[in-house]
């Protein structure tokens, strides 16, 4: 009989797991997912939302529809999702991890990511994973992509390959949280390349982010792979900015 299960409990005794979002013990046998304490205090998108970009709308009475955005614009993308609206606990998480530098925060939500469930956005679908990437100079002074980090959790768990060197940022662009939404687009036009167009072409690609704003850093993201021959382009994010 395996010892492993008495190991488990000894260690656990004197090391109990902690939530890695609170840091508060908790009972539970994942250690890398948010406690029942936490839990709740994430709020996922469900329907009525638009089945394009993925915005989640306030009304719970109403069916998916597109929103003004998708209706008024061409989006390069196939579909966007969002695990969450950009508030509360999450706003907390994300900031700690991207700009405290917590990278452990990587695989728990990372994992959340990999557990996202929707059957009009299926990961079977998915050739390859591509994170959203960083201008060399940014990723010296935060020491880690915060997208990278998350789409290896996905790759690990989905079984999805990755390719972090396929698309890069090709010059260095103002930071997005400075600027209005027209001054995004402007301020990441042209910015993204595709290195090795034989990575990409014919490939159903996921772009991942952390948080989708406006869409214009994975919209551009989206036109260079598809320019290069990629077979279509969607993309997945933490937190959707309502």
């Amino acid at each position: 009989m395996s010892s492993a299960p008495f190991w488990r409990a000894l260690l656990d005794f004197f090391l109990p797991p902690k939530c890695p979002f609170c840091g508060n013990p908790t009972d539970s046998f994942s250690p890398d997912r948010p406690c029942v304490s936490c839990l709740p205090r994430i709020k996922f998108f469900s329907s009525p939302r638009c089945p394009r970009c993925g915005i989640g709308f306030p009304s719970t009475s109403d069916q998916d529809h597109l929103c003004s955005g998708c209706l008024s614009a061409e989006r390069p993308f196939g579909k966007a999702r969002s695990l969450c609206p950009y508030e509360g606990l999450i706003v907390e998480i994300i900031s700690r991890f991207k700009y405290g530098g917590v990278a452990r925060l990587a695989k728990p939500l990372g994992i959340l990511l990999a557990d996202y469930q929707d059957p009009e956005f299926p990961f079977s679908e998915i050739d390859l994973l591509i994170p959203v990437p960083l201008h060399t100079r940014r990723l010296r002074q935060r020491g880690f992509n915060q997208s990278l980090l998350l789409a290896r959790q996905v790759s690990q768990r989905r079984s999805i390959p990755l390719n972090f060197t396929a698309l890069r940022r090709s010059r260095q662009t103002q930071p997005q949280t400075q600027l209005s939404g027209p001054e995004r687009q402007k301020n990441v036009r042209g910015a993204f390349e595709v290195r090795t167009a034989e990575a990409v072409a014919g490939k159903r690609i996921l772009l991942i982010d952390d948080v989708f704003t406006t869409g214009a850093t994975v919209q551009e993201c989206a036109k260079a792979l598809l320019d290069a021959g990629a077979k279509r382009v969607d993309v997945l994010t933490l937190a959707r900015v309502p």
